[in-house]
């Protein structure tokens, strides 16, 4: 397997403009939007870097991915506003997210060998609870995965206990990283799920049974089946 680019969550922030001299595969976690206030960046900052990753996205459509992350799907449905909405830009990110050039450029999962790249990660409570659905969807994780997010999105906006919410379990885009370490089973065993979305107070990825988790505003490559901090040449 060739080195994968990985950029975790932006939230506007600029440590993943390396990724554009980037020359292999790329692969973005989600959350472009909704930056923190406390770290001097503006929902503008944001936009425009994702006007930016969008315009990378077209100019390499077979080495870049754009996942969606939980902080994109309140900009395809008001009526799911969550923390840090901002009501001044959704027109803007809903038409970039939803509009006919656009949509098409995100998905929800990418799966490269046993690496599934997906923003929040899949529990084995969501998973089991969409099965049926799932399973109707595609012959792979991959295909069944993006492909509810399209015939079911509310699938995607349920949330956990862990984050406030009232479901069961966090769906791929809500699930906190203590849902996963807290299963007593996954929902495969053979799957490594690479993820962002829960932050990280530590200098390196957590890396626990199946699970990568990167947020902590850096880039890493997966290379040899290792997980490295990215070091631009």
């Amino acid at each position: 397997m060739d080195e994968i680019l990985i950029v975790p969550d932006i939230h506007g922030r600029d440590f993943w403009k390396p990724a554009l001299d980037y020359k292999g595969t790329v692969i973005f976690l989600g959350d472009y939007t909704d930056p923190y206030p406390q770290e001097g960046f503006t929902q503008d900052n944001a936009y425009q870097n994702l006007k930016t990753i969008v315009d990378f996205k077209k100019q390499n459509p077979d080495r870049i991915t754009l996942l969606v992350g939980n902080h994109e799907m309140h900009y395809y449905n008001s009526d799911y506003a969550c923390g840090r909405f901002d009501y001044h830009f959704f027109q803007q990110y809903n038409e970039i997210l939803t509009g006919k050039e656009t949509a098409g450029l995100f998905q929800l999962c990418k799966q490269i060998g046993n690496y599934l790249f997906i923003h929040a990660g899949i529990t084995k409570g969501w998973y089991d609870a969409h099965f049926d659905e799932l399973s109707k969807l595609g012959n792979t994780l991959e295909e069944q995965v993006n492909n509810l997010f399209v015939t079911n999105i509310e699938a995607f906006y349920e949330a956990s206990r862990y984050r406030g919410g009232y479901n069961d379990a966090g769906s791929p885009l809500w699930a906190d990283a203590s849902e996963h370490f807290d299963e007593t089973e996954h929902f495969s065993d053979t799957i490594i799920q690479i993820i962002g979305h829960t932050q990280l107070k530590i200098d390196e990825p957590l890396i626990k049974g199946n699970i990568r988790l990167l947020d902590n505003r850096q880039l890493y490559l997966l290379k040899n089946d290792k997980i490295v901090k990215y070091v631009a040449p």
